[in-house]
């Protein structure tokens, strides 16, 4: 009898089971290994706002349970996946040196926000307007700590298949899926759960990013540039470009405007040659009043939902998670803004699967 089955693997369904590893909980993960949001994005560690200088919802208490949690980790998995450097920031008006001075002396975010303004040249970048630096901040490679994670477990504890949502029986308060019996099931499958038929009445709505892999002999690996959009470090002269947010289009396949958007917005502050050597595309699983979805079915107790990590899966992923946990297992209450039900109005007669 596993305690768990996690449907998904990308950040949502990594800090599901690594929080069930923690309580040497037995589980198995099923993912069809797709390349979902999660392996496409740039990784950014960040608890701010930059757009409104300010806080993300509860960030000071998400930040610190990331950092306990990739660095115990990294310790355990003996893997370096996350790298504390700095976010420069580039002012597009002047008016923006007040309002970063006035932000960088609140307190949480004094802890993130440099109260310096720079305005001295940077080798290849157009910096009219001065810029400033995001301290305690960084990265982690997303593909990394997946990949190593997954390649600890044995064969009864990460199955590479597609899940068959029609396999899935309840019998007694358990689940059976293919002859595995299980306490409960947890999906964690980012956009694809809209074909989900327990749980697609949910506002997930999705938002389609688009993003480029450039190589630049000029740009620094030692830090991450924000200019209208974020140049992240990958490895020697290569660099993750992006993104945009599409709402309207809901495949995964790169455009040629996201592209050129992306070249003008990049080509307006660097001055500098660069390649293009990759372009890609993935929906983010963002909801529509830009929360997470966790929970447990309206009908089917022991189905739960953890998704709509959007484009802050780094940062939240890991308290997201040990929330998640405490909900499951020691049936502790939800944060209102997280838990499901306050898309109740929505669930009138979801596709029940006869078994």
């Amino acid at each position: 009898m596993k305690d768990a089955i996690i449907v998904g693997f990308g950040l949502a369904g990594f800090h599901c089971a690594l929080e069930l590893q923690k309580h040497k909980k037995d589980f198995l993960i099923i993912s069809n290994e797709r390349e979902g949001a999660s392996k496409n994005a740039g990784g950014v560690f960040n608890p701010t706002v930059l757009k409104r200088y300010t806080m993300s919802w509860r960030g000071e208490e998400f930040f610190d349970q990331a950092i306990s949690t990739y660095s115990f980790f990294e310790e355990k998995y003996n893997i370096n996946v996350f790298q504390k450097i700095p976010i420069i920031y580039y002012f597009n008006q002047l008016s923006n040196h007040n309002d970063w001075t006035v932000a960088s002396n609140r307190k949480g975010l004094d802890r993130f926000l440099s109260p310096l303004i720079n305005t001295d040249a940077n080798k290849g970048i157009n910096a009219n307007f001065g810029y400033a630096k995001l301290q305690n901040v960084g990265k982690l490679d997303i593909s990394k700590t997946l990949e190593g994670f997954k390649k600890k477990l044995d064969s009864n504890s990460f199955s590479q298949k597609e899940f068959d949502y029609g396999e899935l029986k309840f019998i007694n308060n358990k689940i059976e899926y293919k002859n595995v019996k299980a306490r409960y099931i947890v999906f964690c499958e980012g956009f694809q759960l809209k074909r989900n038929p327990w749980f697609s009445y949910l506002p997930l709505e999705g938002s389609k990013g688009e993003f480029l892999h450039i190589r630049s002999k000029v740009l620094s690996q030692k830090k991450i540039i924000k200019a209208g959009l974020f140049i992240v470090p990958i490895e020697k002269d290569l660099f993750w470009v992006g993104a945009n947010f599409d709402r309207k289009d809901k495949t995964s396949k790169p455009t040629k405007s996201g592209k050129d958007w992306i070249l003008v917005k990049l080509k307006s502050f660097l001055d500098s040659p660069f390649e293009v050597v990759d372009h890609k595309a993935a929906i983010r699983p963002t909801v529509k009043d830009r929360r997470p979805l966790l929970g447990a079915h309206p009908k089917q107790k022991n189905l739960y939902i953890f998704n709509g990590l959007g484009s802050r899966g780094v940062l939240m992923g890991p308290l997201l998670a040990k929330w998640m946990y405490k909900f499951v297992v020691e049936k502790k209450k939800l944060y209102p803004e997280l838990a499901i039900n306050r898309f109740e109005t929505y669930f009138s007669n979801p596709k029940n699967i006869d078994v």
